[in-house]
């Protein structure tokens, strides 16, 4: 059986055939199932209705019909007729290769967008150098600029500390007068002061503070913080003149005051119009010539390194009254240094009460030399 079931496959065939008339002469080709012994009827074809003629299955022996499949042999896969390798990779790509000419236009376009393209990215590369060099030049010139400016800020450092050495060791109003601010007015103040306080020179000065301060628009002040011995401190205002000269806010330094402000309040000086140093508040404290508050703004008024308190008084609605309540506004309702010219009337019965006649400077320190008629 098996080497029966490897030979080579027969084709099956229709062949045409008379319905009714079956030659007896002809064989039959009987389908046998693998069990021998059992016989298979005879297969016909059952009569066609659309079909005239009517065909009869015709297939190989039975021995050449039990073969191991009915599949088409290796032979029936395989193309007839030889291929051409070649042929076939020649053709390969021509539908490809069939396409629409693109005119000349395109490609002088296309030039034309590339060499705008190149030209704009050399001109940027152009301008990319000029702004580096610009930049480096800019840097460097910021560079000289700030060493130039700390050259500057080391010699003002160095300019400050010597004036402030000067002062603290001088014996003599004539050894302070260069090195103060409006010396010409301050000179008799200082007399009148030193001949009180005797000078006493300072050999060592220390600076802790140090910072810029600008005072009505003006930025060529510094304020300045020394340690002095046994623990001293001392705080000054200096101006640089526009020639670079340091000069020492003297009244600020020793907080000059006409005259001794318990003593003021003391005796009270009735008639005299004196200018003070003072710590402004609001108040409402009311009495004698002052007890009406409709007709009176009520001020607190204190001062550095004294005990007293007095009571300044300015007519409601007055100049002066809305000077200083703009002050004390600008300072939150704190209380304001302010240099006050006060005025104690002859026969006035209050005793802690003052007149305010003007509002000399809005700090303790003149920027400007205050008039000398005022």
């Amino acid at each position: 059986m098996p080497h029966e079931m490897a030979r080579e496959e027969k084709k099956i065939e229709l062949r045409p055939v008379e319905e009714e008339i079956v030659r007896k002469d002809e064989p039959v080709i009987r389908l046998e199932s693998d069990d021998s012994s059992v016989r298979a009827r005879p297969v016909r074809l059952s009569p066609s209705v659309e079909v005239d003629d009517s065909h009869r299955l015709d297939v190989p022996n039975r021995q050449d019909f039990e073969t191991r499949t009915h599949q088409p042999g290796i032979e029936a896969l395989i193309e007839n007729g030889p291929a051409n390798p070649d042929g076939l990779e020649q053709d390969w790509g021509k539908e490809s290769a069939k396409h629409r000419s693109i005119p000349w236009g395109w490609f002088v376009l296309i030039g034309l967008i590339l060499a705008g393209a190149a030209f704009w990215s050399l001109a940027g590369v152009k301008k990319a150098d000029v702004k580096a060099a610009q930049i480096r030049v800019e840097a460097e010139s910021v560079l000289v600029n700030e060493e130039k400016e700390d050259k500057e800020a080391t010699a003002l450092i160095e300019r400050l500390d010597e004036v402030t050495r000067k002062f603290f060791s001088a014996t003599t109003v004539e050894a302070l007068i260069p090195l103060v601010r409006q010396p010409e007015r301050v000179r008799p103040l200082m007399e009148q002061y030193y001949a009180k306080h005797p000078l006493v020179p300072v050999s060592t000065v220390r600076t802790t503070i140090l910072q810029p301060l600008t005072l009505d628009n003006r930025a060529n002040f510094w304020m300045k913080s020394v340690q002095l011995p046994e623990n001293q401190t001392s705080n000054m205002i200096v101006e640089v003149l526009e020639n670079g000269e340091p000069k020492i806010d003297w009244e600020t330094l020793v907080c000059y005051q006409p005259m001794d402000w318990d003593s003021y309040v003391a005796t009270r000086p009735a008639g005299q119009s004196l200018d003070f140093r003072v710590y402004v508040e609001p108040d409402n404290f009311f009495s004698h010539e002052f007890a009406d508050a409709e007709k009176w703004y009520s001020f607190r008024l204190t001062t550095l390194n004294a005990d007293e308190t007095l009571f300044g008084y300015v007519p409601v609605g007055s100049e002066i009254s809305e000077e200083i309540i703009e002050l004390l506004k600008r300072n939150g309702g704190a209380r304001t240094s302010m240099v006050l010219r006060l005025n104690i009337p002859q026969g006035l019965t209050s005793r802690r009460g003052v007149v305010i006649e003007k509002l000399m400077s809005p700090r303790w320190m003149y920027v400007n030399p205050p008039e000398t008629n005022s």
